[in-house]
């Protein structure tokens, strides 16, 4: 999967999350906690990708 469809995916859930918790479908207290625990596992799951250097052309 491209890093952009990733990121999509990523954004996707938290709009879903903040729509769910506007509407009422989420309490607050467990929405806030979502929004914490969201961007950590996008962190854990790669979402900052591969700190890598790149190859200096010759």
């Amino acid at each position: 999967m491209t890093p952009i469809r990733t990121s999509l995916f990523w954004a996707a859930a938290f709009i879903l999350l903040a729509l769910a918790n506007r509407l009422s479908l989420i309490a607050d207290k467990d929405a806030t906690t979502m929004f914490a625990v969201l961007p950590a596992l996008w962190v854990t799951s790669g979402g900052l990708g591969r700190c890598r250097w790149r190859k200096v052309a010759a």
